[in-house]
């Protein structure tokens, strides 16, 4: 018996008779031309010939990949009728090579007759990958540029250092080479250290000079460490007046940068010491050049690697544990003694630089009721002894019996000192520079609604540091007596120059009620900005505070004429206390502060604020 047919459905066979449209037929069958009934995710052919993949459609919700396929090769195809018949099309996109400047610079080193500039033989290759950045710059405006120059991968030290400029070279695995010629080293390190102290160098200089000089590779355990000699040749490149060198101030920050960063976990021996360094360095480079900000961190950080050194417990009277920095591999970081006089007095004038760095960006980026003492906070006691010039410890001044406790506790409560102890010209900076943030500090907790109990103990403080400062004022060398070419002149003016704004800060809230604040206020201004008669520009670079303290100054003038002007007082023409007297004052002060605004930009930035207040008056 024959089984019935079943019926076919009428409608479905029609649409099957139908034609598919374009674009329903699996892209395999369109490929080779057969029939196709559209049915997805899988067509009938494909089904009876099965494949590892589902049949692709061109009209799904996304793009197929042989029609991806398709379109990259018609685009691959265009663009090499460009490249083979470029004065028949328009190319799309112009190709070049990101790498000529860095093949152009080989090309240059193996035939140096042929370099333009003759200067340009003074640097050694480094890497075409150093870290830097076409689109930063210093707030001085400079046009910054790397040094664009080869490294040599294949001739790393057995100790990963990198090259020296004596010969030697190698390559780090960061930064390449990074030591300019010999030449160029003798010129930025005698840039630098005629003004170190200013910018917080607290090494002996001759020794210094001399490590650094040595025929050895960079990174050399007989040389100053990475990070040290970085930040040197930054500073160098700075303070110079070379277009040439100016234009790598930016790479060599990024790399003093670096290696201040990485440099405490390293090998050196005086890794401790020489981080420490290189971080005030950076610091006060920072400071100068605009970038507060990043200026507090590296001065948070060096007050930190200080205190972790044990630094403000060097020849304690008290029992003080050994320090110890961190850990690396289990292993602990800590100190080893002191070889010599000369290299104790470095650890000790280490921690009053970061001291007074301290204090110095505290009271110019902080605002007055933020002053505060982080490194004079309860439970941190300062036992180390006054520091020395660094010439005197090789002389043997300071005395092997010399015990310290409470250094500055001792000095602020009016206890007598021992000896030379405190008399050196780098304790009477560090004196002043404390009596200057203490009078800040104090000025910012004043408000007229204290209680009795309270005015009792802020005018008790008052009277101490005022008493303080007078009597600091009066042992320090007189500016009429200074020799404009020693190098303590710089530091000294410093100090007169802090225990001035020292006065003002203390007295100036109280400017306007007291006519006696009033004067001290007006004295200390003159006198700051007076120098007694020389040329304050025959002394040289002083430290980048130096502005702030001259703001200080210009702002009593400006208050003064404020004042004058409100009450309509009138003083007989150029006579002491009128506005053609203070005027003068005035634009002499503005005068000085426009010589930091050629600079650096922290000279700027305080010629503009000073310009500003007086606009307002």
């Amino acid at each position: 018996m024959i089984a019935e047919q079943p019926k076919t459905n009428t409608a479905a066979s029609k649409a099957m008779a139908k034609p598919l449209k374009r674009g329903r037929a699996c892209m395999t069958c369109r490929i080779l031309k057969i029939k196709c009934d559209g049915v997805r995710p899988i067509c009938g052919p494909c089904r009876k010939n099965p494949k590892e993949e589902e049949c692709e459609f061109s009209d799904g919700p996304t793009r197929s990949r042989t029609k991806v396929l398709e379109e990259t090769v018609s685009r691959l195809e265009a663009r090499l009728q460009e490249l083979e018949h470029p004065d028949e099309t328009t190319p799309s996109v112009t190709l070049h090579d990101p790498y000529s400047p860095y093949h152009d610079s080989r090309q240059l080193s193996k035939h140096p007759s042929t370099l333009l500039m003759p200067d340009s033989r003074l640097f050694t290759p480094l890497s075409p990958f150093s870290p830097t950045s076409a689109t930063s710059s210093l707030p001085s405006g400079r046009q910054w540029t790397s040094f664009g120059l080869e490294a040599k991968s294949d001739s790393v030290t057995s100790s990963g250092s990198s090259s020296s400029p004596h010969g030697h070279h190698a390559s780090s695995p960061f930064l390449g080479e990074e030591e300019p010629s010999f030449g160029i080293i003798q010129n930025l390190v005698d840039n630098f250290l005629p003004h170190a102290s200013e910018f917080g160098f607290f090494l002996n200089t001759n020794r210094f000079r001399h490590a650094t000089l040595l025929p050895l590779p960079f990174g050399h355990h007989s040389r100053p460490s990475r990070s040290l000699l970085s930040a040197v040749y930054l500073w160098g490149a700075h303070l110079s007046q070379s277009e040439l060198l100016l234009a790598q101030e930016h790479t060599l920050m990024i790399r003093a940068l670096q290696h201040t960063a990485t440099d405490i976990m390293g090998p050196h021996p005086d890794a401790v010491l020489h981080t420490l360094q290189a971080e005030v360095l950076l610091a006060y480079y920072l400071f100068q050049t605009g970038r507060f900000l990043e200026a507090k961190t590296h001065a948070a950080t060096a007050v930190s690697l200080a205190l972790a050194a044990g630094f403000h417990k060097i020849r304690t009277s008290n029992l003080h544990p050994q320090p110890m920095i961190g850990l690396s591999s289990e292993t602990p970081i800590s100190l080893h003694p002191p070889h010599d006089n000369i290299e104790e007095g470095e650890r000790i004038n280490g921690f009053w630089t970061v001291l007074m760095l301290h204090k110095y960006l505290t009271i110019a980026l902080e605002p007055p009721t933020s002053v505060c003492g982080t490194l004079e906070a309860p439970g941190t006691q300062i036992d180390t002894p006054w520091p020395l010039d660094i010439t005197n410890y090789s002389e043997g001044l300071l005395h092997p019996d010399v015990r310290g406790s409470n250094t500055i506790r001792n000095f602020l409560v009016n206890i007598p000192e021992q000896g030379y102890q405190g008399q050196s010209v780098l304790a009477m900076n560090a004196k002043a520079a404390i009596l200057f943030h203490r009078s800040a500090q104090l000025s910012g907790q004043w408000t007229p609604n204290l209680q009795p109990r309270e005015f009792q103990s802020f005018a008790a403080v008052f009277q101490s540091l005022n008493r303080l400062i007078e009597t600091l004022r009066h042992s320090l060398t007189p500016l009429a007596q200074l020799d404009v070419k020693n190098p303590y002149t710089r530091t000294i003016v410093l100090t007169h120059a802090l225990t001035d704004a020292a006065t003002i800060k203390l007295h100036s809230i109280f400017s306007y009620s007291d006519s006696s604040s009033k004067q001290h206020c007006l004295t200390s201004a003159r006198n700051m900005l007076a120098f007694a008669g020389f040329n304050i520009q025959d002394v040289g670079y002083l430290n980048p505070i130096i502005g702030t303290l001259w703001m200080t100054a210009c702002h009593v003038f400006i208050d003064e004429i404020s004042r004058l002007r409100s009450m309509h007082t009138a003083w007989p023409p150029n006579t002491e206390g009128s506005e053609d007297e203070l005027m003068e004052r005035l634009r002499s002060g503005m005068a000085v502060l426009n010589t930091l605004s050629d600079e650096s930009s922290l000279g700027k930035y305080q010629l503009t604020k000073i310009q500003e207040a007086f606009s307002a008056i």
